[in-house]
């Protein structure tokens, strides 16, 4: 499994991306499985098919998709490789997320440096994100971090959506630790 073909291309263009998903819980000791490769970026230039030329020339299959004015993302793209590595490129639309990319520590996995988001912004993504699962995901994180998580959490919070800071306080209660 590799992301060095996109890579090369977002780099190219000097577009900034962080790992995330399943691939960012494992870098951060939390391990899942999973076959997809998830990146983030704010960078709206990913969602236009002449940047995927090369690419695509190369064999690879490249979906853009654009989000509605309603939806929460501002696309994605799907890409899969030819050796089959499975990668979606998010676009985030908010401050909050190009903060968390700011804020992403780099790693080496993939065989490369790779931005990976802090534990405690992985946190604020799945508890952005909403679903049964994500929230799973928010408190196995939760339980891995310590107070410095809980608190950089706690002190951001209130940039991402109203409802996410409920989200917060339920799973802090439920999940012990945070000395």
């Amino acid at each position: 499994m590799t992301i060095e073909p996109v890579r090369r291309v977002l780099d190219a263009l000097d577009i900034p991306f962080a790992l995330i998903g399943a691939h960012a819980m494992a870098a951060r000791g939390y391990p899942r499985f999973t076959l997809d490769i998830d990146l983030l970026t704010t960078d709206v230039r990913v969602l236009d098919t002449a940047m995927w030329a090369t690419l695509e020339a190369e064999g690879a299959q490249v979906t853009p998709r654009r989000g509605d004015a309603d939806d929460p993302l501002g696309g994605v793209v799907h890409i899969i490789l030819t050796d089959g590595t499975d990668i979606d490129i998010i676009v985030a639309r908010w401050k909050w997320q190009a903060d968390v990319l700011r804020r992403a520590d780099t790693m080496t996995l993939f065989n490369g440096a790779v931005r990976v988001p802090t534990t405690g912004d992985l946190i604020l993504l799945k508890l952005a994100a909403g679903g049964y699962g994500d929230l799973q995901d928010a408190a196995a994180l939760l339980a891995l971090g310590d107070a410095a998580t809980r608190a950089h959490v706690s002190g951001v919070i209130q940039d991402v959506r109203p409802d996410v800071r409920q989200e917060w306080d339920a799973l802090q209660a439920r999940v012990p630790g945070g000395g």
